[in-house]
């Protein structure tokens, strides 16, 4: 667990909750534990196989074609592990079943893989929904994961540095040219808030990048001075690397 006060009470009351209401685990349901240590074993890391500017699946050396032709906005992009089996689970469960708990629950192995990368960050922020998302939802799910990143990693945390200004459609099933045009000015910045600040955006899922690299768009445009991704997992696009259907997204 990461050598943090703040991050070790806020642990605690998780735990606490863990007591009063013993949970089931989000991969595989068995009880005792948010997470149990089979689903952790079984989660597909990412590992380094992968660009190294949008983080997606490559097994050749250097950047993919697609950063080669456009460089995103964002600096670097990376996942945990991919969006399959008990991660699959986990997200759905998170993101649609209401469980809140998911979110502290898997962001101590988020905190380890991202100290590793050593980036220089001077903020966190979550990618934000859309109100109607909101309304729907109750809640962001990529805040309750960013949340504990934050404090983990000793960062400060902005909930309203982002701001999604339209509700934009699904991104399920749509090609990577429409799911660039569908978050097309998506996005705003707090004002003044992102002048000269190197932001760690996070996300539970990224597919094609395309959202996140909008938000970093929204920021670099606002003055920020370099902007990170990263997200609980990533979409496999590449059969070798393993196959997945229907991949939800925004």
């Amino acid at each position: 667990m990461p050598g943090n006060l703040a991050y070790w009470a806020y642990h605690q009351i998780w735990a606490g909750l863990d007591w009063l209401f013993p949970p089931d685990c989000g991969g595989c349901g068995k009880k005792g534990a948010r997470w149990c240590a089979a689903c952790v074993s079984a989660s597909q890391l990412m590992g380094d196989a992968c660009c190294p500017v949008c983080g997606n699946i490559i097994f050749t050396p250097g950047e993919c074609s697609r950063c080669h032709e456009q460089k995103p906005f964002f600096t670097r992009l990376r996942s945990w592990a991919l969006y399959l089996g008990p991660i699959r689970n986990m997200v759905h469960r998170l993101k649609y079943k209401g469980d809140i708990s998911l979110g502290e629950a898997v962001a101590e192995p988020l905190i380890a893989d991202l100290r590793r990368f050593g980036w220089e960050i001077d903020v966190v922020a979550p990618v934000p929904l859309s109100l109607a998302r909101m309304a729907e939802r109750g809640y962001n799910q990529a805040a309750l994961i960013a949340l504990p990143v934050a404090i983990g990693l000793h960062l400060p945390y902005r909930a309203g540095l982002l701001t999604k200004t339209r509700h934009t459609r699904s991104q399920v099933d749509l090609s990577y040219d429409d799911r660039l045009l569908n978050v097309v000015d998506a996005f705003s910045v707090e004002s003044g808030k992102a002048i000269g600040k190197r932001v760690l955006m996070i996300d539970d899922v990224t597919t094609s990048g395309a959202t996140l690299n909008e938000c970093a768009r929204a920021l670099m445009s606002a003055g920020a001075g370099m902007v990170y991704g990263y997200t609980f997992a990533r979409a496999a696009h590449s059969k070798a690397a393993a196959h997945t259907d229907n991949v939800d997204g925004f």
